[in-house]
Formats: C-alpha cells, sequence, structure tokens
C-alpha cells in the first residue's frame, strides 16, 4: 500500500487498489454534492409557505380550525377586513410578535395585508418561526376586493382560531 507522487503531476497515484485516493478535482465534487444533498434534505423539512389568489384563499380559509391574521395598521383594519381575521399588526413588531405567540404552530395560519407585501414578509416571519404552513394572499385584500370578495368593517376582530365562519 502506498501512494506515489510524481514531480511531473499534481494528483497522487494509488498503487493499492484498497486505498481510495481524491484528487483534488473529484473532492470537490464529492463536497459540492454532499452540500447539495445536505440543502436538500433541509429544504424537505422547512415549513409550507405559499402565496395564492383570492379564489383558493376565499376556500381554503372556510375550512374549520384555520389561523386568520390580517396585518395591517388597526386604522387599515378598521376600514374592512376579511370576516374572522385577527389583526396583528407587522410594523408594530412588539405587538406582531405577542399576537403571534396566541397562534398553534401546527394550524394553518392565512395572512394578509393591504397589497401582499407586508403579509409575504409576515408569512415568512412565521414560517422561519416553525409555522408548518403559512398561506399569504396574493395582492393582499385590494386583490380580495377585486375579485368582489366580501369584507365587514369595524374593529372588532373574530379571534385567532376560525371555525368556518366565512
Amino acid at each position: 500500500m502506498g501512494i506515489l507522487l510524481y514531480p511531473d503531476r499534481d494528483l497522487p497515484v494509488c498503487y493499492d487498489y484498497s486505498l481510495t485516493c481524491f484528487q483534488p478535482s473529484k473532492m470537490k465534487k464529492v463536497l459540492l454534492t454532499s452540500a447539495l444533498l445536505v440543502s436538500l434534505s433541509l429544504s424537505i423539512f422547512a415549513q409550507d409557505k405559499s402565496n395564492v389568489k383570492a379564489f383558493a384563499f376565499e376556500k381554503e380559509i372556510r375550512q374549520n380550525g384555520i389561523q386568520l391574521l390580517d396585518v395591517r395598521r388597526p386604522e387599515e383594519f378598521e376600514e374592512g377586513h376579511i370576516k374572522g381575521s385577527a389583526l396583528a399588526n407587522w410594523e408594530d413588531k412588539a405587538a406582531f410578535e405577542k399576537e403571534v405567540q396566541r397562534l398553534d404552530k401546527d394550524k394553518p395560519v392565512y395572512v394578509y395585508c393591504r397589497s401582499g407585501k407586508r403579509s409575504n414578509d409576515a408569512a415568512g416571519y412565521l414560517s422561519d418561526h416553525g409555522f408548518k404552513k403559512v398561506v399569504n394572499l396574493e395582492g393582499g385584500i385590494l386583490g380580495w376586493k377585486q375579485e368582489g370578495k366580501a369584507i365587514e368593517a369595524g374593529s372588532a376582530a373574530q379571534g385567532i382560531v376560525s371555525e368556518a365562519k366565512h
């Protein structure tokens, strides 16, 4: 068993078949392949976050046991919100995190804002913090209203978990 180094070559040559020698170029391939496999396996365990349009969002929030969050400011919420939603102001991080602590990480969370930007950010936060299923309303409440979907005005939040009252 042994390794020979040739002065005119950069690579070791194995002359014992029981010994596996990695050449630098092969080692790079092995490391890259290993890194790819690790990242793929981590993505399998990643939380589920998706963006859906108003029609699909409306259908899904009719299910029992969902959690519906409006992540806009209180004055926006009072102007009109989806029935059954709870306010969790994304721009007030302390209030948002307090509201999020009340949520069940094992139950689906549906989030929306005015146009979809804040709720997409909030959905990412929820997903990163262990919520198993997070769904963002693509286009926000503007897209919801554009599709002719109902909203209700006032400040009375219905609570965190919906029992399909929509």
